[in-house]
């Protein structure tokens, strides 16, 4: 991602999504996936990525990939993505 930002200084602005299983409570999900993105977010910067460009946003268990009842399920689901 960092050299995707750096090969493209015409993208004005990235989306990371933070997302999470369905194994904690759902505020607690929420709180961890905004952190999820938010860490991302902080590498970049940290990196030299104008913070202005970034939005980072937790989606919690929301949005789920895979089923939650299995670990191959909740394993795709803990993740981040991004979002040009």
């Amino acid at each position: 991602l960092l050299q995707f930002i750096q090969d493209h200084p015409e993208v004005t602005r990235i989306r990371i999504e933070g997302h999470t299983d369905a194994v904690a409570s759902e505020e607690f999900n929420q709180k961890l996936s905004a952190r999820r993105a938010l860490s991302v977010a902080d590498w970049l910067v940290d990196k030299g990525v104008d913070a202005t460009k970034l939005i980072a946003v937790g989606f919690g268990e929301a949005r789920p990939l895979g089923p939650n009842e299995n670990a191959a399920g909740r394993s795709e689901n803990r993740r981040t993505e991004f979002h040009v």
